[in-house]
């Protein structure tokens, strides 16, 4: 009998959906359904992949040992603007990627509905805010950005 009723696109058993897809909101950015190609390939990258935890838990942790060193090695003192540049562009990427895989905020499980998403949007957006402003050597950035290694606890 169920197979005679119609596939909406919340139910649970739809056809041709995966596991990886099943936490996923139905649409993303108001125009991309699960079935698009692109967001599909995302949703691979985002969920199904473990090398994309296992290498943004690595980012965290390099990042972590440069937060650490950074008064202590001349190097990494001297670099900090380059090295938080790229860390920010790294963050920003998975942030899009998930935005993209998940959705934004509209619909059930979407990025902006899960509480470390969020931790991680706020320290991508005020790691932006720092930039745009040259807010120079912000110590309040710095701290909520020690907090990402908390994720490993999820």
């Amino acid at each position: 009998m169920k197979e005679a009723m119609p596939a909406y696109p919340d139910d649970d058993d739809m056809p041709g959906k995966n596991d990886a897809q099943k936490n996923y909101a139905t649409v993303s950015l108001c125009c991309l359904s699960v079935t698009n190609p692109f967001r599909n390939k995302i949703i691979q990258i985002v969920a199904v992949n473990p090398w994309f935890d296992r290498f943004i838990l690595f980012v965290i942790l390099v990042n972590c040992i440069f937060l650490a060193l950074d008064k202590e090695v001349e190097v990494i003192t001297e670099n900090n603007e380059q090295i938080d540049f790229i860390f920010l562009n790294i963050y920003t990427m998975e942030m899009v990627l998930k935005i993209i895989a998940m959705g934004f905020f509209m619909r059930a499980h979407s990025y902006l509905r899960d509480s470390w998403n969020i931790l991680d949007f706020m320290v991508v957006i005020l790691g932006w805010v720092s930039k745009v402003f040259d807010s120079g050597d912000i110590s309040a950035i710095k701290v909520i950005r020690i907090l990402r290694p908390l994720r490993t606890i999820n």
